[in-house]
């Protein structure tokens, strides 16, 4: 059994006025994901350019004085760690300066703010400059393991710019952990140790061997991460990144230098695709498992149309089923390009 790409095709006919009113039969595509069996749709748009939105001004209208991330503020202004868990009350590696979210969304909730320049364009964006970030944000997790015996579960995550939910033009990461897993980590976790047990083999690495032996969605490897294109997307293009890294305690700084690097390369697929904002996930198991491995997901960003439509809606949101435009074989092509 062991990896299956499941896919069923629906066509919706009607009278398309783009074609003098022909006849036409549309085509839907629902893809089921190969480790949950979760559904996701693409919809094969018509190739509508994706325009992304320049940020230039609300960078200008939000920076120095106006920006708790900002070098003259960065230390005044945000909160510090109990020094229990971090002595001084905040860590710092290069630019980037780990502290506290006031407002946080888990037991334990560190902001690395990675640079000291307010508004990083994704070509600025340096190997060095996220792996720093990347390494502080490790070093918290490795605090709050050595200061909360509960916590299990662990990620770093990052949205950029405002399209992603970001609320902070200045470029941050958030790094969450707890005893408690998201829905995502739940589910992930549950299903790929189902999978070991059934097929005797971890399905990120399997998946992985997969992709690559057909062809169809491998992007190509960077250091220590393969990267794929997810075969059912949650939006307009899903990358998925598999590192041969078990737990948390196998992450070394070469790992973090292999996903920075990674990441320069899809930014370069972004600016020439139209795409200048994303969220990221790096999925970290805390103990070593068979069936686990370290993964990151990557996806776009954007706004829609003249109307700067979100690209997100209640199919996303209350029917939990993602869209996808674009088909991923094309795009993995399309990056695969920047990896050479």
């Amino acid at each position: 059994m062991k990896i299956q790409f499941r896919k069923e095709e629906e066509y919706f006919t009607f009278h398309d006025p783009m074609q003098d009113g022909k006849l036409i039969d549309r085509k839907t595509e629902i893809r089921f994901d190969p480790l949950t069996g979760e559904t996701a749709r693409i919809l094969f748009d018509p190739g509508a350019p994706f325009a992304p939105t320049d940020f230039s001004e609300e960078a200008a209208a939000t920076t120095g004085k106006k920006c708790p991330f900002c070098p003259e503020n960065v230390y005044d202004s945000t909160p510090r760690f109990p020094d229990e868990l971090i002595e001084g009350g905040r860590l710092v590696h290069g630019e980037a300066v780990a502290f506290p979210n006031l407002f946080p969304y888990s037991k334990h909730n560190a902001v690395v703010r990675m640079s000291d320049q307010h508004y990083v364009k994704l070509d600025e964006f340096t190997v060095p400059l996220m792996k720093e970030a990347f390494i502080t944000a490790h070093q918290y997790v490795e605090k709050v393991l050595e200061f909360d015996s509960k916590t299990t579960y662990a990620s770093i995550n990052w949205n950029y710019l405002p399209p992603s939910g970001g609320s902070i033009i200045h470029p941050h990461i958030h790094v969450l952990a707890s005893e408690h897993p998201t829905n995502y980590q739940a589910s992930s976790a549950a299903f790929s140790r189902q999978f070991q047990e059934r097929e005797g083999v971890c399905y990120y690495s399997t998946l992985a061997a997969e992709e690559k032996r057909l062809g169809e969605r491998w992007i190509g490897t960077k250091g220590s991460i393969d990267w794929i294109h997810a075969f059912a997307p949650v939006s307009h293009a899903d990358f998925i990144g598999i590192c041969d890294a078990a737990s948390f305690k196998e992450l070394t700084d070469t790992h973090y230098e292999s996903l920075a690097e990674s990441l320069t390369s899809f930014f370069a697929y972004f600016q020439q695709a139209g795409i200048n904002s994303f969220n990221l996930g790096f999925f970290i198991p805390l103990s070593a498992s068979e069936g686990e491995r370290f993964h990151v997901r990557l996806i776009p960003r954007m706004t829609i149309g003249m109307l700067k439509t979100s690209d997100m809606n209640v199919f996303n949101y209350l029917h939990r089923e993602p869209l996808s435009l674009k088909a991923p074989e094309h795009v993995a092509k399309a990056v695969q390009i920047h990896f050479a």
